[in-house]
Protein backbone atom coordinates (compact mmCIF):
# COMPACT_ATOMS: atom_id res chain seq x y z
CA UNK A 1 0.00 0.00 0.00
CA UNK A 2 2.85 2.67 0.72
CA UNK A 3 4.18 1.71 -2.53
CA UNK A 4 1.05 2.76 -4.70
CA UNK A 5 0.63 5.90 -2.26
CA UNK A 6 4.43 6.96 -3.10
CA UNK A 7 4.27 6.25 -6.98
CA UNK A 8 0.89 7.99 -6.25
CA UNK A 9 2.93 11.22 -4.65
CA UNK A 10 5.14 11.09 -7.44
CA UNK A 11 3.21 10.52 -10.41
CA UNK A 12 1.37 13.81 -8.93
CA UNK A 13 4.38 15.59 -8.35
CA UNK A 14 5.54 15.49 -11.77
CA UNK A 15 2.47 16.57 -13.21
CA UNK A 16 2.38 19.65 -11.36
CA UNK A 17 6.68 20.12 -11.63
CA UNK A 18 5.92 19.98 -15.48
CA UNK A 19 2.70 22.42 -15.54
CA UNK A 20 4.71 24.56 -13.30
CA UNK A 21 7.68 24.60 -15.62
CA UNK A 22 6.39 25.07 -18.71
CA UNK A 23 3.93 27.69 -17.51
CA UNK A 24 7.29 29.65 -16.26
CA UNK A 25 9.31 28.68 -19.56
CA UNK A 26 6.48 30.07 -21.46
CA UNK A 27 6.37 33.42 -20.00
CA UNK A 28 10.27 33.98 -19.79
CA UNK A 29 10.12 33.32 -23.12
CA UNK A 30 7.33 35.56 -23.91
CA UNK A 31 9.50 38.38 -22.04
CA UNK A 32 13.28 37.51 -22.90
CA UNK A 33 12.41 36.88 -26.68
CA UNK A 34 9.81 39.45 -27.05
CA UNK A 35 11.66 40.79 -30.05
CA UNK A 36 11.37 37.60 -32.18
CA UNK A 37 7.51 36.52 -31.57
CA UNK A 38 5.51 36.49 -34.48
CA UNK A 39 2.14 36.03 -32.83
CA UNK A 40 1.07 34.70 -29.79
CA UNK A 41 2.27 31.34 -29.54
CA UNK A 42 4.36 31.64 -31.98
CA UNK A 43 8.37 32.52 -31.96
CA UNK A 44 11.40 32.08 -33.60
CA UNK A 45 13.04 30.83 -30.30
CA UNK A 46 10.54 29.07 -28.30
CA UNK A 47 12.57 27.45 -24.87
CA UNK A 48 9.85 25.82 -24.00
CA UNK A 49 9.55 23.08 -26.94
CA UNK A 50 12.49 21.78 -24.56
CA UNK A 51 10.58 21.73 -21.64
CA UNK A 52 8.61 19.68 -24.04
CA UNK A 53 10.68 16.65 -25.29
CA UNK A 54 12.72 17.01 -21.63
CA UNK A 55 10.21 16.50 -18.82
CA UNK A 56 8.75 13.71 -21.10
CA UNK A 57 12.20 12.12 -21.52
CA UNK A 58 12.54 12.11 -17.79
CA UNK A 59 8.53 11.57 -16.09
CA UNK A 60 6.84 10.08 -19.13
CA UNK A 61 3.17 10.55 -19.25
CA UNK A 62 3.01 12.51 -15.89
CA UNK A 63 5.11 15.07 -17.92
CA UNK A 64 2.39 15.02 -20.83
CA UNK A 65 -0.10 15.90 -18.31
CA UNK A 66 1.42 18.49 -16.67
CA UNK A 67 2.50 19.82 -19.92
CA UNK A 68 -1.32 19.83 -20.94
CA UNK A 69 -2.23 21.28 -18.12
CA UNK A 70 0.43 23.49 -18.25
CA UNK A 71 -0.62 24.77 -21.88
CA UNK A 72 -4.16 25.45 -20.63
CA UNK A 73 -2.91 27.47 -17.83
CA UNK A 74 -1.03 29.41 -20.17
CA UNK A 75 -3.72 30.06 -22.26
CA UNK A 76 -6.05 31.15 -19.66
CA UNK A 77 -4.10 33.63 -18.24
CA UNK A 78 -2.78 35.26 -21.24
CA UNK A 79 -4.65 38.26 -23.32
CA UNK A 80 -8.41 38.11 -23.29
CA UNK A 81 -8.05 34.17 -23.05
CA UNK A 82 -11.06 33.35 -21.18
CA UNK A 83 -12.93 34.62 -24.76
CA UNK A 84 -11.48 30.78 -25.63
CA UNK A 85 -13.71 28.12 -26.08
CA UNK A 86 -13.00 24.32 -24.38
CA UNK A 87 -13.33 22.74 -27.64
CA UNK A 88 -10.45 24.78 -29.49
CA UNK A 89 -8.22 25.29 -26.21
CA UNK A 90 -8.32 21.39 -25.37
CA UNK A 91 -7.30 20.22 -28.88
CA UNK A 92 -4.34 22.57 -29.13
CA UNK A 93 -3.38 21.79 -25.50
CA UNK A 94 -3.54 18.16 -25.60
CA UNK A 95 -1.12 18.66 -29.12
CA UNK A 96 1.45 20.45 -26.71
CA UNK A 97 1.34 18.06 -24.49
CA UNK A 98 1.15 14.63 -25.96
CA UNK A 99 2.73 15.61 -28.73
CA UNK A 100 6.33 15.43 -27.02
CA UNK A 101 5.07 11.59 -25.43
CA UNK A 102 4.63 10.52 -28.97
CA UNK A 103 8.08 12.35 -30.19
CA UNK A 104 9.61 10.75 -27.77
CA UNK A 105 8.18 7.33 -28.57
CA UNK A 106 9.13 7.56 -31.91
CA UNK A 107 12.57 8.81 -31.38
CA UNK A 108 13.36 5.79 -28.82
CA UNK A 109 12.48 3.21 -31.32
CA UNK A 110 14.27 5.19 -34.48
CA UNK A 111 17.88 5.31 -31.91
CA UNK A 112 16.86 2.64 -30.83
CA UNK A 113 17.52 4.18 -27.18
CA UNK A 114 16.65 2.15 -23.75
CA UNK A 115 13.62 3.42 -21.74
CA UNK A 116 16.01 4.17 -19.13
CA UNK A 117 17.88 6.19 -21.44
CA UNK A 118 21.23 5.06 -21.03
CA UNK A 119 23.95 5.85 -23.87
CA UNK A 120 21.65 9.27 -24.55
CA UNK A 121 23.80 11.64 -26.47
CA UNK A 122 23.70 15.00 -27.78
CA UNK A 123 23.01 14.11 -31.84
CA UNK A 124 19.93 11.85 -29.80
CA UNK A 125 19.00 15.05 -28.19
CA UNK A 126 19.06 16.76 -31.95
CA UNK A 127 17.12 14.18 -33.37
CA UNK A 128 14.44 13.79 -30.68
CA UNK A 129 13.87 18.10 -30.98
CA UNK A 130 13.46 17.91 -34.19
CA UNK A 131 10.73 15.20 -33.72
CA UNK A 132 8.90 16.78 -31.49
CA UNK A 133 9.35 19.90 -33.05
CA UNK A 134 7.41 17.77 -36.08
CA UNK A 135 5.49 16.20 -33.68
CA UNK A 136 4.38 19.97 -32.42
CA UNK A 137 4.43 22.19 -35.46
CA UNK A 138 2.43 19.95 -37.98
CA UNK A 139 -0.54 18.87 -36.01
CA UNK A 140 -1.11 22.34 -34.33
CA UNK A 141 -1.45 24.14 -37.11
CA UNK A 142 -3.12 21.49 -39.12
CA UNK A 143 -5.80 21.91 -36.27
CA UNK A 144 -5.57 25.83 -36.57
CA UNK A 145 -6.15 25.46 -40.74
CA UNK A 146 -9.09 22.50 -40.31
CA UNK A 147 -10.93 24.90 -37.77
CA UNK A 148 -11.03 27.80 -40.28
CA UNK A 149 -8.15 29.85 -38.13
CA UNK A 150 -5.57 30.29 -41.34
CA UNK A 151 -5.97 29.24 -45.16
CA UNK A 152 -2.54 28.58 -45.53
CA UNK A 153 -0.73 27.00 -42.91
CA UNK A 154 2.58 25.79 -44.37
CA UNK A 155 4.37 29.03 -43.63
CA UNK A 156 3.39 28.89 -39.65
CA UNK A 157 4.09 25.16 -39.54
CA UNK A 158 7.58 25.85 -40.57
CA UNK A 159 8.27 29.20 -38.35
CA UNK A 160 6.73 27.25 -35.18
CA UNK A 161 9.39 24.35 -36.32
CA UNK A 162 12.21 26.30 -36.46
CA UNK A 163 11.53 28.16 -33.48
CA UNK A 164 11.05 25.03 -31.92
CA UNK A 165 14.17 23.69 -32.76
CA UNK A 166 16.13 26.67 -31.91
CA UNK A 167 14.71 26.65 -28.81
CA UNK A 168 15.51 23.78 -27.85
CA UNK A 169 18.70 23.84 -29.45
CA UNK A 170 19.34 27.11 -27.35
CA UNK A 171 18.46 25.38 -24.36
CA UNK A 172 20.54 22.35 -24.57
CA UNK A 173 23.42 25.11 -25.70
CA UNK A 174 22.89 26.96 -22.07
CA UNK A 175 22.44 23.46 -20.04
CA UNK A 176 25.70 22.21 -21.50
CA UNK A 177 28.18 25.71 -20.85
CA UNK A 178 26.38 25.60 -17.28
CA UNK A 179 27.65 21.47 -16.96
CA UNK A 180 30.98 22.40 -18.30
CA UNK A 181 31.97 25.94 -16.11
CA UNK A 182 30.69 23.53 -12.98
CA UNK A 183 32.82 20.97 -13.62
CA UNK A 184 35.46 23.51 -15.00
Amino acid sequence: METKKKATDMFIAYVAFSTLLYFAAYHFNGWFFSSVSIAPYLSLIYLPAAIRVLTVLVMGVPAAIGLTLGTLLTIYTTEGAWEHVWFETMPVSFISGFGPLLAVFIGQRLLKLPSDLRGLKPVHLLVLSIIGAACNAIPTNAFYWATGHMDAPLASIIQMFVGDVLGTLLFLWVAALVVKLRSA
